[in-house]
C-alpha cells in the first residue's frame, strides 16, 4: 500500500493515523484469537495419533531391511 503525501506535517499525521489503525486492528485480532494457532490444532493432524508402544518394532524392521540389502549386494 502506498500513499503519496506532500509536506512533513501531513505526512506525520497520516503516519500516526495509519499506525493507530494498525494497532487497533492488531488489538481486535488478538482479542478474537483467544487460542494460539499451533501445529497441534491444525486440521492436518486432526485424526492422527502419536507413536505407540510398538515403535521399536518399526525400527527393527527398517534395520533388518537395510541389513538384508547390504547382504544382497555384498554377496552378489
Amino acid at each position: 500500500m502506498g500513499i503519496m503525501v506532500e509536506g512533513n506535517e501531513e505526512k506525520s499525521k497520516l503516519q500516526e493515523r495509519i499506525s493507530a489503525d494498525l494497532r487497533e486492528r492488531s488489538r481486535r485480532n488478538s482479542k478474537d484469537d483467544g487460542d494460539v494457532d499451533l501445529v497441534e490444532d491444525s486440521e492436518y493432524l486432526k485424526n492422527t495419533r502419536k507413536t505407540g508402544r510398538f515403535s521399536w518394532f518399526w525400527f527393527i524392521l527398517v534395520a533388518l531391511a537395510a541389513l538384508s540389502l547390504v547382504i544382497i549386494f555384498v554377496i552378489k
